[in-house]
């Protein structure tokens, strides 16, 4: 628990602790009216689109500057108008705009509809229609994209009313006279945002997220996050992303400077990091994995203590190289090394539900992680017909937390369907030990369905990880050529650089750690040529669906030097 010495004092986070309006959509007028230093810079943007943008000083925006750049986009968008409970999209990569158009919309009393800049233009396109965008703001060449993606696939159809957001920065001007009912008072359970899930399995949904149930759990951490006036964050969350907007808005609330990252490159972090010097750094499992730890200067790794991935848990192969560096406090001492804090969640959860603190002196990973978080009120392990499953069983994932969505938008069976005996299924399987420990086995469609039973892919991938060094990896089913509507698993290898490696010995090597951890062997292994042999989707998610498409057949293949198949190992 963090008391003394922080940005904002035991007095102000009481008020905000004891504020039941506080919620998600009203959080900025909140944090703007608790504040003693609304002029003091508080969010940092560096143009990434700029070649010199790691070296420069990166301009900072207070809170005084937000607030009048909301109240002159809420007056443009009342023009539009917006009005509570309208749908307005989103669809820029300037994390900053981004956000202050977001706390604008809300504060209208609207829902902001947020989509990843990286989706695809016709599935975005899609998506913006399917939640009945009626207002849409972005970038001029995304919103191109959508508008020609519109033209082929629904001429004819009604669109949103669309605007640049650069020009809008130029050119919206404040209301003549304040606004009446503005902030919008909000009710706990007005909608406040869209926020598309990862869209790894199919088409991306679209969970809806409300003024209290959003922030559930948020209020607790006014007291637990790092907030000292020596901590500064550094985010590469997708801001577009429920989980960019939501540790945005612990910042503000709790008056932490924080430099907003829009490019969630591994290079790219690891250049905002000399350049900001955090001592917290926020990203997803794949941002994380992809940072060259040794190109972080020394004088700016040692300010860092915490690393924090969040998404699906994170690989021993990707946490130690970054845990080596900086310095973290624990019972009084300064230790060498950083912690990273492993959090398993997912869009629709709205918080991180499960979390694991390595260090350096972590001995044993194999997917752990941890126990659940302080705003999950149940977790369970179920079969397929939602019973509770004793420890050391593998089964569905399922949770009870106020956090949660209420649900998919206009989707009231793909809502009922991720719903049994009270509990919402999170997509994930996994394992509950007798001490209380839980592991990560895998996400629901990607189980491998072999002639000996399931196999699961993420421990799989621990092991791969750890055998070869390589940089990423997916185990994903194949087909069996020796048992008709059977699989076996392949793992997709990639490495950061290009040596050449024999596949073969690669996979006689994987096979036996994975026989030392009493795990199933790969069916087969292939060296990827490239990041587009291991694609991910806009949240940095590789897409194993594609692969497995992709692949299915690979087993019965010959001559591809990249390729190494093994003999099947029946159980006796």
């Amino acid at each position: 628990m963090f008391l003394f010495g922080t940005h904002r004092s035991v007095t102000q986070r009481l008020r905000l602790h004891a504020d039941r309006d506080l919620g998600a959509g009203n959080f900025f007028w909140h944090a703007w009216r608790i504040a003693r230093d609304r002029d003091r810079p508080l969010l940092f943007h560096p143009d990434v689109s700029s070649p010199s943008w790691a070296t420069d000083e990166p301009r900072g925006t207070s809170l005084d500057d937000v607030r009048v750049a909301v109240i002159r986009y809420a007056h443009w968008y009342r023009g539009r108008g917006v009005r509570p409970g309208a749908h307005v999209g989103l669809h820029t990569r300037d994390g900053l705009l981004g956000l202050i158009h977001h706390i604008a919309i809300t504060s209208l009393g609207a829902a902001a509809v947020h989509c990843n800049p990286r989706m695809a233009p016709a599935t975005a396109a899609e998506y913006f229609l399917r939640t009945r965008t009626t207002v849409l703001v972005g970038d001029g060449d995304l919103l191109k994209g959508l508008a020609d993606a519109w033209e082929s696939d629904a001429p004819g159809r009604a669109t949103p009313e669309v605007a640049d957001i650069a020009a809008l920065a130029a050119t919206a001007s404040p209301p003549p006279r304040p606004m009446p009912g503005f902030p919008h008072r909000h009710a706990a359970d007005d909608l406040i945002m869209i926020s598309h899930s990862s869209g790894t399995t199919g088409r991306p949904k679209a969970p809806v997220f409300h003024h209290r149930s959003f922030f559930a759990g948020k209020r607790e951490r006014l007291w637990s996050f790092p907030s000292l006036r020596s901590d500064r964050l550094l985010t590469a969350l997708p801001h577009s992303h429920s989980a960019g907007i939501s540790y945005l808005s612990m910042a503000m609330l709790l008056g932490i400077p924080t430099l907003i990252l829009d490019d969630p490159g591994g290079g790219a972090v690891a250049k905002a990091v000399n350049l900001f010097r955090p001592t917290t750094v926020l990203a997803f499992p794949l941002s994380l994995a992809e940072v060259p730890a040794e190109e972080i200067a020394p004088e700016a790794a040692r300010h860092i203590h915490t690393w924090h991935g969040m998404g699906d848990a994170s690989h021993e192969r990707h946490i130690r190289p970054l845990i080596a560096l900086g310095r973290r406090t624990e019972n009084g001492k300064v230790l060498n090394g950083s912690r990273y804090l492993d959090g398993l969640g997912s869009s629709e959860m709205g918080m991180v539900l499960f979390k694991q603190a390595y260090t350096p002196e972590t001995t044993r990973y194999a997917r752990r992680i941890g126990t659940p978080a302080k705003v999950v009120r149940k977790a369970a392990v179920l079969d397929e017909q939602g019973r509770e499953l004793p420890d050391g069983q593998a089964g569905r994932l399922g949770v009870q937390t106020p956090s949660v969505t209420a649900g998919y938008l206009d989707e009231p069976n793909l809502t009922a369907e991720s719903t049994v005996n009270g509990y919402f299924l999170t997509g994930d399987i996994m394992r509950r030990e007798g001490d209380g420990s839980w592991y990560h086995l895998d996400r629901t469609p990607d189980v491998i369905h072999t002639v000996d039973g399931p196999v699961y892919s993420l421990p799989a991938e621990e092991v791969v990880l750890l055998a070869t060094g390589a940089l990423d990896t997916a185990v994903v089913a194949v087909d069996d050529p020796g048992s008709p509507g059977r699989s076996r698993p392949l793992a997709v290898v990639l490495f950061a650089d290009d040596a050449g490696r024999d596949a073969a010995r690669l996979l006689e090597t994987c096979n036996a750690a994975l026989a030392r951890e009493g795990l199933a062997p790969l069916g087969g292994l292939l060296l990827a040529a490239d990041r587009s042999d291991l694609p991910v989707g806009v949240t940095g998610k590789v897409l194993k669906r594609l692969l497995r498409e992709r692949l299915r057949t690979v087993l019965s293949r010959t001559g591809d030097s990249a390729l190494a198949v093994s003999a099947p190992v029946r159980k006796v």
